[in-house]
């Protein structure tokens, strides 16, 4: 479940290490590093740099680091269970679709900065650590779309509007809560076509997908939307007490509004 909205928090959660020297690292579960071929050694050699800065693109964490005049990444990507805790503690106590529970038997990499700790946890191991990974094959980030970029993203395109929102190469960091809170704040069916929106509710569009990360935000997670509890069979719509319709777009369950969302 974790979003783009999750990503930042866990990013905002890494800051205060900024600065830190990476004194150890227990790769848990070797099967967790991306790309493949990377060894264990190779994972290792990031033991003595130090954490420069951290950035966020989609759903993607990246922790910049410095060895001398090196300079190495890595990407921290949580999948759908993935959770992340700096000693012990995380920004999220829960996620959709995961355990509440923390098992440290999920854990499957701790970063070690003196005596701080980073740790990854994730149940289903549906998440990645990426040594120097590329961020080039993903879009924009949602959180700062503008509509010029999104019209860029649509035009032209037969797939359904949730299809291309929740494609990370079109646009980064939404995914299914998002994709179906922001089609029903900006008032159009999970279902449409793409390249079938008009210039002003592509417009329209981008700004509730900014306004709606910011809003969410400040709530506390992607499961704070105004349609989350009403994604359900009997659920209404909370804007016009319209009854909540459910289809599959792109092979994800979608929530939708049957009368104003068009």
């Amino acid at each position: 479940m974790p979003e783009l909205i999750e990503a930042e928090m866990y990013r905002r959660a890494l800051d205060p290490l900024r600065g830190a020297e990476i004194t150890s690292v227990e790769l848990l579960d070797e099967a967790y590093v991306r790309p493949s071929g990377v060894s264990t050694s190779d994972v290792h050699s990031i033991v003595g740099s130090t954490l420069l800065s951290t950035r966020r693109h989609g759903k993607l964490v990246l922790l910049d680091l410095g060895h001398g005049s090196d300079r190495r990444s890595i990407g921290l990507h949580f999948g759908m269970t993935g959770r992340l805790f700096v000693d012990g503690a995380g920004p999220i106590d829960a996620l959709v679709y995961s355990s509440e529970r923390k098992d440290e038997a999920w854990d499957r990499v701790r970063i070690h900065f003196g005596q701080h700790t980073l740790a990854v946890n994730d149940p289903r191991r549906l998440g990645a650590l990426h040594l120097d990974p590329a961020d080039d094959h993903l879009g924009p980030d949602a959180a700062s779309i503008t509509p010029a970029a999104l019209e860029r993203v649509v035009r032209g395109k037969t797939a359904a509007i949730k299809a291309t929102l929740l494609n990370q190469r079109r646009i980064a960091g939404l995914g299914n809560l998002l994709g179906d809170e922001i089609l029903w704040r900006a008032s159009i069916r999970p279902d449409r076509e793409s390249g079938q929106l008009s210039e002003q509710e592509v417009e329209v569009l981008a700004h509730v997908i900014v306004e709606t990360i910011g809003e969410l935000t400040a709530r506390g997670g992607s499961h704070t939307g105004d349609t989350f509890e009403h994604r359900q069979l009997g659920g209404r719509c909370p804007r016009d007490d319209a009854e909540m319709h459910r289809l599959t777009v792109g092979g994800r369950t979608s929530w939708f509004c049957s009368a104003h969302q068009q």
